[in-house]
């Protein structure tokens, strides 16, 4: 390398390095060494879409031609229809139009007359339902099968997820035990 190209290296700034003459020297013995490190190309390009392949959205896959296209030979091999129109019933379309219709119930008096109390924060009148409530809540036995519901999915929902945490770990060890064979066929020259 010429003089002038060195000395113009030395006084560009590069970050971590200081200059880019300094970082220049660290390459070239970096790629200088790359020979060494070619047969771990393969295994960490392995475990690498070993990991990320799952994610990878199947539409994609199947643009490049490596994912599995169930749809589209049951599309080739079913004859096109056309479609015929759909005919409604006068009381199906009377539906249709009342479906987003809100039906609204009208309040009695003592209903009218708690919410007009609460309004001016007046909560007296409801003190009667939360004691009954409350008698009700605290009776034991009664009432508890939703509690025990909710336990059971909380024990399965546990389970999916220590099972995938332990898919996860299986699959580590697996990369770990690969990458370790050829750590020792590469120390050994096997």
């Amino acid at each position: 390398m010429s003089a002038s190209v060195l000395n113009t290296l030395k006084k560009i700034p590069v970050p971590l390095f200081g200059t880019a003459a300094t970082a220049f020297k660290f390459g070239s013995k970096k790629v200088s060494s790359a020979p060494r490190y070619a047969q771990w190309v393969a295994p960490v390009v392995a475990g690498g879409l070993w990991f990320v392949w799952p994610a990878v959205d199947e539409e994609w896959k199947q643009s490049i031609g490596l994912g599995s296209s169930s749809a589209a030979p049951e599309a080739k091999s079913a004859p096109e229809k056309k479609e015929e129109p759909v005919v409604l019933s006068a009381e199906a379309k009377e539906k249709i139009e009342k479906a987003y219709v809100v039906e609204t119930e009208e309040l009695s008096d003592d209903e009218k007359a708690v919410l007009k109390a609460v309004g001016k924060g007046d909560f007296s009148a409801l003190e009667k339902d939360w004691d009954s409530f409350q008698e009700k809540a605290s009776i034991p036995g009664d009432g508890d099968d939703d509690d025990d519901e909710d336990e059971e999915d909380e024990d399965e929902d546990e389970d999916d997820v220590s099972r995938c945490f332990f898919d996860f770990l299986w699959s580590m060890c697996c990369f770990v035990v690969f990458l370790y064979v050829q750590f020792l066929f590469s120390i050994l020259h096997l």
